[in-house]
């Protein structure tokens, strides 16, 4: 049985690829996200595994979508988790 040190376990915790989401200045990338429930110039809102991303802002736009991924951009004000 392999031994993970706290270094290794932290570096697996982060580079988790199950889903993941970045944000940046005007653009927020979504990973492996399951479902987009609604769709707004004002408010996003996307199904990860086992919880809801609600993105609030101005001028909200889906600038590339596949099947895994998605990339938004627009004034991104608020970024909010709701775990179901």
């Amino acid at each position: 049985m392999k031994n993970l040190n706290f270094r290794d376990s932290f570096k697996s915790f982060l580079y988790d690829l199950e889903n993941f989401i970045t944000i940046y200045e005007n653009h927020l990338h979504v990973f492996n996200y399951k479902k987009l429930n609604k769709l707004s110039d004002k408010e996003i809102i996307i199904s990860l595994e086992g919880k809801k991303i609600i993105i609030t802002g101005n001028n909200l736009k889906i600038k590339q979508m596949t099947k895994q991924e998605l990339l938004i951009n627009g004034t991104i004000m608020k970024v909010e988790f709701n775990y179901e």
